[in-house]
């Protein structure tokens, strides 16, 4: 076993090609039963948590319970977070009963405040810290769908086109995929092509990891603003939604609403993608929005593999880190 013991898991810039396919096959093995270590045993873990969720927050619960550990979640509204008491105090406070402790909190109409967040965290809670998603990454999201890209097509998945699209919601959403999977296709070396609309590029600090990194890595890490044509020859398309940072947010609701038509994915742009090419999604979504009903309730679809390996990385990552 890698000796990642005690390491904060936040994002994926900060580990190695090495590192994240030892985690890969460590959770095929948890999944596979060869690998029934009750490493969790007596283990209390905590999910801090001022975002909903539903698979993150049940993965984690779950994963803990079947590894001999106790994870227990925290509504920071319920804490006396929600009366101001600092995140310091928190920290210090919760390092004291807490073996880990799980986080998700980001507000997307403050870009950034969320890693801020997280990073005091880090700062102040002498115990390992899991991103379960905030403004910037969602790694462990991201390493279920690479694990999950694995199953689909064997040591292969680096060589596979990876469309990971923009897709039309309401609702501005966290750049915690997109960025999470640029800095992991980096340093894995895979070949994927991030297509959104003019306006709602990435964070350039992520980018620049991914052009240094894919020269060592050899990955292929392209960008296009038009999905059909991103689509030609694709193994697997990814919808995902995300915030323009770089706009004001009455310009970027304007434009989601002006360019809502193209960015849906559809059975369209599987006829320009090779031949047993799956769809992939994070969930949750609203069918007609990013995608259409035919594509991913369709025989291409396999988001519910997707999202059952979310419970398989993150068993690896506590075991890991604790």
């Amino acid at each position: 076993m890698l000796n990642l013991k005690n390491r904060d898991f936040i994002d994926l810039m900060s580990f190695t090609k090495e590192e994240l396919e030892w985690l890969m096959d460590f959770a095929e093995n948890i999944k596979s039963g060869k690998d029934k270590t009750r490493y969790l045993d007596e283990k209390n873990l905590g999910l801090l948590f001022s975002v909903a969720s539903t698979r993150t927050r049940i993965s984690f619960q779950v994963g803990a319970r079947q590894m001999g550990g106790h994870a227990e979640f925290y509504n920071s509204s319920d804490l006396q977070l929600s009366n101001n008491e600092s995140l310091i105090d928190t920290a210090k406070v919760m390092e004291r009963y807490l073996d880990a402790l799980i986080v998700r909190m980001y507000d997307m109409k403050q870009y950034g405040k969320g890693r801020e967040a997280m990073n005091t965290l880090t700062e102040y809670a002498n115990i390992p810290i899991i991103n379960a998603l905030d403004d910037k990454d969602h790694p462990c999201q991201v390493l279920g769908d690479i694990l999950t890209m694995k199953e689909k097509f064997g040591e292969d998945y680096k060589k596979k086109k990876v469309v990971f699209t923009w897709g039309y919601a309401k609702r501005q959403k966290s750049l915690g995929v997109p960025h999470s999977l640029m800095s992991a296709g980096a340093t894995l070396g895979m070949n994927i092509v991030f297509a959104y609309p003019k306006g709602f590029d990435l964070d350039e600090q992520y980018i620049e990891f991914a052009r240094k990194t894919s020269q060592s890595t050899g990955a292929r890490i392209e960008f296009c603003n038009d999905l059909m044509e991103a689509s030609e020859g694709a193994d697997i398309i990814y919808q995902k939604n995300w915030k323009g940072i770089n706009m004001e947010d009455a310009q970027e609701l304007r434009i989601r609403e002006e360019v809502r038509h193209d960015w849906c994915v559809s059975m369209e742009h599987f006829k320009r993608a090779n031949p047993g090419a799956v769809y992939m999604d994070c969930l949750p979504v609203i069918r007609g929005e990013g995608v259409t009903s035919e594509v991913i309730d369709g025989d291409c679809s396999i988001v519910y593999d997707e999202a059952e390996n979310r419970l398989h990385i993150q068993k690896a990552i506590m075991a890991a880190l604790l």
